[in-house]
């Protein structure tokens, strides 16, 4: 239809058709959430994925719990977290051990400044409540001071959810079926995951978890035996409405059995389509131990940026894209960004699994190069994808918008899976 409409209409025209040379041609490159039901399904590190799984945020707007006074209690306090919020939109795409440093760098450089020194009698290091209480004496930081600590607030709380709720073990246990290797960089086999995935339902109590475990299981090994597809669901012990959830990845493509004795092929999904082949454990070593999964979208945003997409798998109108050139024309967009240069050291609060894999080098200012990359996703994006969207404009110095149906939780997208029909 859109070749029909293209040749249909002389006076359309698109940039870099010939006639209209002053800026690269854009792609608008169409996916379907369906052919990445991981993504979504993750418990992810960064700020803005964790706010959104863990407290409860409605839109924009969130409830969280502030501190109420001297007294130490704490009361119910809404805030919209948007781009209205300057802090936020900095930070809503790092990692949660960089968020806390970063916030607490700035308190301390506050509290360590000529006015701040003068009220810290004592000397030494002061508490997180010590730097609070003395900013709260200086007037002239009372607005940069309140942000910095409702941030650090609702980081803090996302932490202690993940803490009591002993998601770092579950996240560990995602990591690996979802890349298909621990952090040491061994490659269990199905049978060695599926006996972790059994134990570790009998400890869980949360029927949601439950739910998004067995999903990545299935889904990363490209279904399971009949024997272990019965294994599991026993140790899960499934309502008829959570049974229907797995029941109904089948309808998006994923196949929940299989009789092959090692299922996992070369792609994540093993199952061709779209993204097979992307998404697996990454080449290059993650910025933290802990975060070994990148989304397949991010492959797919290189080879995009990079002209290297099939055509095949990615029909296009025509003419056709240039194919197998580098990244573009040249043509420079006049719109720079800068990027950020202040990262987190291990130290801090991380833990261990959130240790650095190396320290983040330094960058200058961006400047855009070639046409815009234009990315729509139907049936939902996640947060984990935006993150990548940010990460890949960094890296290649493209610009990428992203749009899509909605945003979706991993809550909000096991009801879409319980509520498909065949």
């Amino acid at each position: 239809k859109m070749n029909d409409f293209i040749g249909a209409n002389e006076n359309w025209w698109y940039h870099g058709d010939g006639n209209n040379l002053n800026t690269a041609r854009s792609t608008l490159l169409f996916l379907d959430r369906a052919d990445d039901c991981v993504s979504p399904l993750m418990h992810e590190f960064t700020y803005q994925a964790m706010v959104n799984d863990l407290l409860p945020m409605d839109d924009d707007k969130l409830t969280y719990q502030a501190e109420s006074g001297e007294d130490g209690g704490t009361q119910d306090k809404d805030v919209l977290l948007n781009d209205n919020d300057e802090l936020w939109v900095e930070l809503r795409g790092k990692h949660i051990a960089d968020v806390v440093q970063i916030l607490s760098n700035r308190i301390r450089d506050i509290t360590s400044s000529g006015a701040g020194a003068s009220l810290n009698q004592k000397g030494g290091v002061m508490s997180m409540k010590q730097m609070a209480e003395t900013v709260k004496k200086l007037p002239e930081y009372k607005e940069v001071m309140s942000k910095l600590s409702q941030h650090m607030a609702i980081a803090h709380q996302c932490l202690g959810i993940f803490t009591k709720e002993g998601l770092m073990d579950l996240a560990e246990l995602e990591q690996t079926l979802a890349t298909g290797q621990t952090d040491e960089g061994a490659k269990p086999k199905t049978k060695e995951l599926v006996n972790d995935v059994v134990e570790y339902l009998q400890q869980l109590t949360d029927a949601q978890k439950k739910v998004r475990l067995l999903a990545i299981l299935i889904i990363s090994q490209n279904g399971l035996k009949p024997e272990d597809k019965e294994k599991v669901m026993a140790s899960a012990q499934l309502s008829r409405r959570e049974e229907k959830m797995i029941e109904n990845l089948a309808v998006l493509g994923v196949p929940l059995e299989s009789s092959g004795e090692e299922n996992r092929k070369s792609g994540l999904f093993g199952m061709g389509g779209l993204l097979s082949g992307v998404g697996a454990a990454p080449d290059e070593e993650s910025e933290f131990q802990g975060s070994r999964y990148d989304p397949p979208l991010q492959s797919i945003l290189e080879d995009l940026c990079a002209n290297r997409l099939s055509i095949e798998d990615y029909p296009s109108v025509l003419p056709l894209p240039d194919m197998g050139s580098s990244a573009g024309s040249g043509v420079t967009s006049a719109r720079a960004r800068k990027k950020p240069t202040e990262s987190a050291r291990s130290k801090g609060g991380a833990t261990s699994r959130w240790k650095r894999t190396e320290e983040k080098k330094k960058t200058k200012d961006e400047v855009y190069s070639g046409g815009r990359q234009i990315i729509f996703m139907a049936g939902g994006m996640c947060y984990s994808e935006l993150r990548v969207i940010e990460a890949t404009c960094q890296k290649e110095s493209r610009e990428i918008l992203a749009g899509t149906t909605h945003f979706v939780k991993p809550a909000q997208f096991l009801k879409d899976l319980g509520r498909l029909k065949k």
